[in-house]
């Protein structure tokens, strides 16, 4: 009754932090999300065929698909602070937080969806293939 417009309006208004918070995550989320694609399509598990390379290849495809899966609940984390920022009410740092949230979750999703379809063949020592064919014994 007696506060003056501007604090009435302050006690509204969410949270400065959260959607500074959203920004923050979504964008270093959006970061790793490219980077690690781009780490995916130089080092695929298909093209290599040194021996020499295969056990440190399988490795860092082992973690570029720990990466995918890890940024699911940072994509979710950035979206819910953007969301409590109010994105979808007013423009600003919590709208472009979420937008960049789901551009990351979305990037994840098709990651680990290719990381758990390739096919692992030809990937690692002989000693981990399984052949299946009637051939002379190793």
């Amino acid at each position: 009754m007696g506060e003056p417009e501007s604090e009435a309006a302050e006690t509204t208004r969410p949270g400065r932090g959260l959607a500074i918070a959203s920004l923050a995550i979504g964008a270093s989320g959006l970061t790793l999300a490219i980077a690690t694609w781009a780490a995916w399509l130089i080092v695929r598990p298909g093209i290599v065929s040194a021996w020499v390379l295969s056990w440190l290849t399988q490795a860092f495809v082992l973690v570029l698909g720990a990466l995918w899966f890890a940024l699911l609940p940072i994509s979710v984390l950035a979206l819910v602070f953007g969301v409590c920022a109010g994105a979808r009410t007013q423009p600003g740092f919590g709208r472009i937080g979420a937008t960049l949230a789901v551009i990351t979750a979305l990037l994840a999703l098709s990651g680990t969806a290719v990381f758990a379809t390739t096919s692992w063949r030809h990937v690692g020592p002989p000693v981990a293939y399984f052949d299946t064919g009637t051939g002379a014994p190793r």
